[in-house]
């Protein structure tokens, strides 16, 4: 049940914050904070980063203390990928509407237990797949249903980068993305999921799924800096990949669709449907209705509708369900079935 059965009816918006251990969490806030009548009221996290959450009235190292003592309107959840189940469960339990920043959970099986919270009292649950605001998703979608290019039969999509503490992570994000037992994973939890997303909104549910993941690079360890994931469909497949391990990236098209009668290929965010004998033709993309994640949450807040695509929580719930059976086919070598 994805029905949001109470609406905010008012312009102010009573916003909280559980958790700043995400690296995401400083652009939400600063989304948020763009939004007329939204009330900063107050944030709760154990790390020592909570000073840096600056304008809130309240600050808290408990998050259990901060729902007790306020109410909010919206309450953004950003810790890591076990805490942030256990934030978002307590707070739907209340009615609490929830923005979880990516991933939904460190597993299916948590996954589940936050859709039955939600059911509970039909607050609105949002997982906010930052890829999900990019426009070309949509008109990629649209172009697969219209039949531009035939039956489609593969995708094929590659994300990630070359390390979190590469990058300039710092360890309250690294230190729970390197711990598969908070983060569900390693690149696979991080980037995988992206694909297993993307996939289940082009194509649907598949069938059955197989892995190849591992520590390739890191002189230091991870559950994994790279995974190769296989999706079998009934008539098509998918391989998506997530890595912490490439530092440089080819200038093909990412992600690419392959139909019985063509391609798209998106290119930076330049969508092109090829056909043989013909240019590449550019595909024009419509502009998002809704480009921000904080406008887009409050719009199915007061419209009492449901997360459409990526951002749905059935949808990344299923998502997390193909990274459990992913890890699976990669320890025991074997593809698992799905569903």
């Amino acid at each position: 049940m994805n029905r949001v059965t109470f609406p905010l009816m008012t312009d102010n918006v009573r916003l909280g914050v559980a958790g700043l251990t995400h690296g995401h969490v400083w652009g939400i806030i600063d989304n948020w904070k763009k939004i007329p009548g939204v009330e900063l009221v107050a944030v709760a996290d154990a790390s020592e980063v909570l000073p840096k959450a600056i304008g809130f009235a309240h600050q808290y190292t408990d998050w259990r203390e901060m729902l007790a003592k306020h109410v909010f309107d919206v309450l953004i959840v950003t810790s890591d990928n076990v805490e942030s189940t256990e934030i978002a469960i307590t707070a739907l339990e209340k009615g609490i509407p929830c923005f979880v920043e990516k991933a939904m959970a460190a597993s299916g099986a948590d996954a589940d237990r936050m859709l039955a919270a939600q059911a509970k009292k039909g607050a609105l649950l949002m997982i906010n797949w930052p890829l999900a605001w990019n426009a070309w998703v949509y008109e990629l979608k649209r172009q697969m249903d219209a039949g531009a290019v035939g039956n489609v039969f593969h995708l094929k999509f590659r994300i990630g980068h070359h390390g979190p503490k590469e990058i300039g992570c710092g360890p309250e994000f690294y230190g729970w993305l390197y711990d598969e037992s908070k983060n569900g994973g390693g690149a696979i939890a991080d980037f995988g999921g992206y694909g297993a997303a993307l996939a289940l909104f082009l194509l649907g549910k598949p069938e059955s799924v197989y892995c190849i993941r591992g520590n390739f690079t890191k002189d230091y360890p991870v559950p994994d800096d790279h995974a190769i994931i296989v999706l079998r469909y009934p008539k098509g497949s998918a391989v998506l990949e997530g890595t912490w391990a490439t530092f440089g990236w080819d200038e093909s098209a990412n992600p690419v669709v392959h139909g019985a009668k063509g391609t798209l290929a998106v290119y930076g965010n330049q969508l092109k449907k090829h056909v043989a004998g013909a240019e590449a033709e550019e595909v024009a993309i419509t502009a998002l209705e809704h480009s921000s994640p904080a406008e887009y949450f409050l719009h199915c807040l007061r419209s009492g509708k449901a997360p459409a695509g990526i951002l749905n929580p059935t949808l990344s719930a299923d998502a997390c369900r193909i990274i459990d059976a992913a890890k699976e086919a990669n320890r025991t070598g074997v593809e698992q079935k799905l569903w």
